[in-house]
């Protein structure tokens, strides 16, 4: 066995939780509980990454007081970034004699985790320690993939399975972010009610709200029901509990959604798709991304605004009857003022929960 592991990922909470398993289990045969350590290892500047390489090395090499293995991991490490921190003299120093430690550092002695975000895969110490650890590197094109996988280790922890296809849905809506897919799994959980059974894809797309983009998505589906005051007291809501919120996101989530409708209610009018307020079938979604295929190009490369790179059950199931229920005509509408009300944010700074305000007034009064 090694004595190193090394987990690097984009995503710090995909690289924590795949990092804390290999703790548990290297842990798993030691008794003494002053031979388990964790170092929170995140360095804002070169001081900072020299006391946290000295920590480790010295977790690591010392003695436990009842004898045996030692298990050290170092949690947070931010120094395999691209930071000036990193590449400064002491930075480097520091990092380069630590892998100088690691390097020769017996199994038997001690096992040292590591869990790094982010990482510049070009640096040189990142490629050292690679190629001596034992190192599991999670990237952004295979995140997605990872977190189905996290998924269904913690569905286990809560007693609940997953339905053929279920995982992978819940990963697409919450467009492949980790974090929000734990957190909805533990309500999908409680929703079914634990005990062994399983989450179906119906499950998901009925409870899971649309992109799961923590608070946005409740002002998105407030918007998309067309009701002014309802969407007016989401959007209060939001800056009032967040004082310094930014309105950018929200814009970004309704262009990202409105694109998808626009695309979704165009092959509407078409007579490619019913509109139907209950929906339509995965089947039909596939069927005319085989037929499209040319014009969307390869649509299988996830795209925020490609409806045919998106999880076939929640465009049909999720996205289908708002389209159907909204005018391709006021869907063009939305997206033009809501380009607009990009400008309007750079020329009224300070001012952005107005700005949005008077985005939703000028669409949903025009509804």
């Amino acid at each position: 066995m090694p004595s190193t592991y090394f987990i690097s990922s984009d995503d710090d909470y995909l690289c924590a939780n795949a990092a804390r398993e290999i703790f548990e289990k290297l842990c798993a045969d030691v008794n003494d509980d002053m031979s388990k350590e964790i170092i929170d290892c995140s360095a804002s500047n070169s001081g900072e990454i020299v006391d946290a390489c000295r920590r480790a090395m010295e977790g690591a090499a010392t003695m436990s007081l009842f004898g045996g293995k030692k298990v050290v991991w170092m949690r947070g490490v931010n120094f395999f970034a691209d930071s000036r921190a990193a590449k400064s003299e002491d930075g480097k120093k520091a990092i380069s004699g630590l892998l100088d430690f690691l390097e020769k550092l017996d199994e038997n002695v001690a096992s040292v985790v590591i869990s790094a975000s982010p990482v510049d895969r070009r640096g040189a110490l990142f490629k050292r320690l690679k190629a001596f650890a034992q190192s599991t590197d999670f990237k952004i094109d295979d995140s997605s993939q990872a977190a189905a996988e996290l998924l269904q280790i913690k569905a286990k922890e809560l007693n609940v399975g997953f339905d053929p296809g279920a995982a992978e849905t819940l990963v697409s809506i919450v467009a492949g972010n980790p974090r929000m897919a734990v957190e909805e799994l533990e309500k999908l959980a409680a929703y079914v009610g634990f005990g062994g059974k399983n989450i179906s894809q119906k499950d998901v797309v009925e409870m899971v709200p649309v992109f799961g983009e923590g608070d946005f998505f409740e002002i998105a589906e407030a918007f998309y029901s067309g009701n002014l005051d309802t969407a007016l007291r989401s959007l209060r809501r939001y800056f009032f509990t967040n004082k310094n919120a930014s309105a950018r996101p929200i814009i970004s989530v309704l262009q990202k959604q409105n694109a998808l409708l626009i695309q979704i209610r165009a092959l509407m009018e078409d007579g490619v798709f019913r509109k139907s307020p209950t929906g339509i079938r995965k089947a039909e979604i596939e069927a005319a991304a085989e037929k499209y295929a040319g014009i969307f190009s390869d649509y299988s490369n996830k795209s925020a605004y490609c409806i045919f790179s998106q999880n076939a059950w929640y465009a049909g199931a999720k996205l289908a009857p708002l389209a159907a229920n909204i005018s391709l005509k006021k869907l063009m509408l939305f997206q033009t003022l809501t380009a607009r009300c990009f400008e309007e944010l750079i020329s009224r700074p300070g001012d952005e929960e107005s700005v949005v305000r008077d985005l939703f007034v000028r669409c949903l009064s025009a509804s």
